[in-house]
């Protein structure tokens, strides 16, 4: 089959469509050309002169009229969304339509990272004056006047706001995790694993657009986004923010955006993509001293050809020896194709599990962590902590204290992740002794989703005496059922967490014999309460038996109570 290329290629991916093929290959790059097939008259006659059955387009507009008249058997298209193909006839005539999902989006996310930092330290604006003929230094104090004029601000601290959280707005956000930056994100479909990944704040719009220091847009162009920021959201803007867009123009009131660089009611912007294209010398925004304007080059590099070259190609060779291309847009029109067994391709990857990705639920576990050791309800390493928290994937995992370091000096760098099976996922240290105790009771109980064991000195007392907690202080059976005594086994080991288990029963807190107290909870702030309402009971019960004999609550009054903790907890099964 003869190939017509007007997409840029490189030199290897053309040989090996030579080599493939055994045709002939007519490559006409439209840098090369300079021109691009609008209309469709010319496009057809192009075709037809080269007897092209394959056709490998970027920009040129592959509509209804150009396939009614060739006899085309594929096409390519070197964009992550091919726009430019008309793929309802495509799809009707049984022409396989390939795309490059992701082909730039390392070169958009290096280049949306360049601005921001450029934007942030004037450089455009420093390079404009250096290059000027007004840029002089006479004497020391010219010096200092550019010293002063140039001063900027830095990324560390600062509160990004992405728009869409996708293929590219979550690259610039790992990418931008290493400025240690806050992220405010907007995305009514966003994906909860990439926002737990960068610890990001889902927000709405406005909320985004007022708090944010600099803005990046990332969303796709849809009848959704269209004018999705507009007067009303630029004048939410801080004076001192920040936005680019190498997204699409229509996501933003271009004049809007005009006006307000314009009489500097924002700080600034870099501008990628615009209404009219390409950008020519008359574009309004190139008067502006305080944007960047580039000519909507975002993917303008030699690695996105070579990605999205190979891609072609290996999805050409795909379709000549009769298998299914995973980046076919439209893989109805194969033989063997089932929509049980194809889906489109991800342009995501595989989200790494990482300690920074759990930050804020470690710093819960050390927030709580510190007010135990301030209350005296924990010792140097005696006692641990868990939380159950979600993988990428959506599997759990389990957040630990580690077992060798005090709690004084613990950080979230100490922290250990683990999987069901108690295998260490992340962390260099080694997780608490008790990880079989804290795992499962998180897996046989899916109303908890925290656990925290404590050498609480009363508790201790209790437990080394086997005593249960009494029914004896009014009010505290509510909110934890009960707290019985487990059965004796070593600690550390996998029989003492499932005596733990029998013992637990539907209750919050259980004794270890000798071992002190497990409290457990909804979250880690439910667990830490269960605990401290334990060790109160606790205190009371052992100074009261001092006295003699210990009365508890008439049994009428302790089953009401019992009644009361289980419509407690089934309230909390429900939040």
């Amino acid at each position: 089959m003869k190939v017509f290329i007007t997409a840029q290629m490189t030199p290897e991916s053309l040989q090996k469509l030579r080599d493939l093929l055994q045709d002939e290959v007519f490559y006409e790059s439209w840098c090369d050309t300079k021109n691009m097939y609008f209309d469709a008259e010319e496009l057809v006659s192009k075709l037809k002169e080269y007897k092209a059955e394959i056709f490998i387009c970027e920009g040129d507009n592959v509509k209804k009229d150009v396939l009614e008249n060739v006899d085309l058997k594929i096409i390519g298209s070197t964009r992550d969304d091919p726009n430019n193909i008309d793929l309802i006839t495509a799809t009707k005539k049984g022409i396989p339509v390939l795309f490059t999902p992701g082909r730039n989006k390392n070169a958009v996310t290096e280049l949306t990272i360049t601005l921001m930092l450029a934007l942030m330290r004037k450089v455009h604006k420093i390079s404009q004056i250096l290059h000027s003929d007004q840029f002089k230094v006479d004497e020391f104090t010219d010096y200092v006047d550019y010293y002063n004029l140039f001063k900027g601000n830095e990324l560390k601290g600062k509160i990004i706001g992405i728009i869409g959280l996708g293929n590219v707005g979550f690259e610039v956000a790992k990418r931008l995790k290493g400025f240690d930056v806050e992220f405010l994100i907007y995305d009514p479909y966003v994906q909860e694993s990439r926002l737990r990944y960068i610890n990001g704040e889902l927000v709405d719009l406005n909320t985004l657009m007022t708090k944010s220091d600099i803005i990046s847009i990332h969303c796709p162009p849809t009848d959704e986004t269209d004018g999705l920021i507009g007067q009303e959201q630029i004048d939410l803007m801080k004076s001192s923010a920040f936005i680019i867009n190498l997204g699409r123009a229509s996501i933003t009131d271009e004049d809007a955006l005009y006006q307000a660089l314009k009489v500097k009611k924002i700080a600034g912007a870099a501008i990628d993509v615009f209404n009219i294209e390409p950008v020519d010398q008359y574009n309004e925004f190139l008067e502006l001293e305080n944007v960047i304007v580039t000519p909507h080059i975002g993917g303008d590099t030699f690695e996105t050809i070579h990605n999205h070259s190979m891609m072609i190609v290996e999805g050409i060779e795909k379709l000549m020896n009769n298998e299914i291309p995973s980046n076919i847009i439209n893989p109805e029109v194969l033989p063997g194709y089932s929509a049980d067994t194809y889906s489109l391709p991800e342009k995501g990857e595989e989200i790494p599990i990482t300690l920074s990705s759990y930050k804020t639920e470690s710093n819960e576990i050390l927030n709580i962590c510190k007010m135990m050791v301030e209350k005296g309800l924990i010792v140097g390493t005696a006692g641990n902590v868990s939380m159950r928290i979600k993988f990428p994937n959506g599997d759990d995992g389990f957040l630990l204290t580690p077992s060798t370091v005090s709690y004084e000096d613990m950080t979230v760098d100490d922290m250990v992740i683990i999987d069901k099976n108690l295998n260490v996922i992340v962390g260099t240290r080694n997780p608490t002794s008790e990880k079989h105790l804290h795992v499962n009771i998180l897996q046989s109980r899916r109303d908890v989703n925290a656990v925290i064991h404590s050498h609480a000195p009363y508790s201790t007392i209790l437990s080394i005496a086997r005593i249960p907690l009494g029914p004896i202080v009014d009010e505290i059976i509510p909110f934890i059922g009960g707290c019985e005594v487990a059965q004796y086994g070593m600690a550390g080991t996998e029989e003492i967490s499932q005596k733990a288990l029998v013992s637990l029963g539907n209750n919050y807190a259980v004794f270890l014999p000798n071992h002190g107290n497990v409290c457990i909870g909804t979250d880690i702030k439910h667990a830490y309460t269960v605990l401290q309402l334990v060790e109160f009971a606790a205190k009371i019960q052992y100074r009261a038996s001092l006295l003699g004999t210990i009365y508890a609550l008439p049994e009428e009054a302790e089953n009401d109570e019992k009644e009361m903790f289980e419509i407690m907890r089934e309230a909390n099964d429900m939040g």
